[in-house]
């Protein structure tokens, strides 16, 4: 089985991610407008005919649009999610009822694996965010020969614990928050109440947070995995891409020197990875844990207008 993975775009202005997988397209979360997204789309060669489902990692407003939800019925795409996030969905979203009338609403479980197509699956990985649930996704592909590819997506954390490391172990490609440089989350201007949510264990990952995550999964996979390293939902204020890139490249050096690294932007689509099976498959290491559920679930923070997590 081959495909091929594209961050289309990432950051708290809008979120979303294309996974395809012989002729199945699996976006991840649908937080632009319909005609930005169709334009991202068209960016890297695809169009809506690619996309066969969405699934949501949670529901702060930067993953999803109703405009876009409203646009999911039209073309008959169904929504994954867990069904906390359909509850928040049927107050917050006017078009989220016809869409559930139209029998286009799948709920997913935390840590249990969801056949999309033939040969792939989708497992949602519970993680601490201040939008409880919030959900992390391992997609496996599968072919007569077993695991072929498999890409972590994790876009919205707090904290990481060893049992998250274990539930990436093993993928090709690993795409993960590297959201702020904590010395200048502390230097701006922002209230002191939205730097303590960013810096929280229900808030986002810092550069050195991401960095220690990207080094222990690296250090259960095996030599050569993961082979890429993508970098989301960058603070524009308080990250710098080449402080993120430099911190994601050092977290490899000793582990997975030739893995790439890509840092994801909010105002264009990223560079595509291809996926295939690889001839060092055998080297893969295997996840060997089921990861726990965050031990704190706070209420779901509503967005906060005018600021950039």
């Amino acid at each position: 089985m081959t495909g091929r993975f594209t961050v289309l775009a990432s950051g708290s202005g809008g979120n979303a991610a294309l996974l395809e997988a012989d002729g199945f397209g699996l976006l991840i979360d649908c937080g632009l407008h319909p005609r930005i997204l169709s334009a991202r789309l068209a960016e890297v060669g695809a169009s809506w005919d690619a996309v066969s489902a969405v699934v949501l990692t949670h529901v702060h407003g930067d993953h999803w649009k109703d405009l876009t939800l409203a646009d999911l019925r039209s073309r008959r795409i169904p929504l994954y999610a867990h069904p906390a996030h359909f509850d928040h969905l049927a107050t917050a979203a006017a078009a989220f009822d016809p869409l559930h009338r139209a029998g286009l609403t799948r709920a997913y479980q935390a840590d249990h694996p969801h056949a999309l197509a033939p040969g792939l699956s989708v497992r949602p990985v519970r993680v601490s965010h201040d939008a409880d649930p919030t959900f992390a996704f391992r997609v496996d592909a599968h072919d007569p020969h077993g695991l072929a590819w498999s890409v972590g997506y994790a876009s919205d954390m707090g904290c990481w614990t060893a049992d998250h490391a274990e539930a990436f172990a093993g993928v090709d490609v690993l795409a993960l928050e590297y959201n702020h440089d904590v010395k200048l989350e502390r230097a701006s201007r922002r209230p002191q109440f939205l730097v303590d949510r960013v810096l929280g264990d229900c808030g986002h990952l810092s550069n050195d947070q991401a960095a220690a995550l990207t080094a222990a999964v690296a250090a259960r996979s095996g030599d050569g995995f993961p082979g890429h390293l993508v970098q989301l939902h960058l603070s524009r204020e308080c990250n710098r891409p080449e402080l993120a890139s430099a911190t994601g490249r050092a977290a490899l050096a000793l582990l997975n020197p030739r893995a790439e690294v890509i840092t994801a932007r909010q105002d264009v689509a990223a560079k595509s990875i291809p996926l295939a099976r690889r001839p060092d498959a055998v080297r893969r290491t295997a996840p060997r844990t089921s990861p726990a559920p965050p031990t704190r679930r706070p209420a779901v923070q509503p967005s906060l207008p005018g600021f950039d997590a």
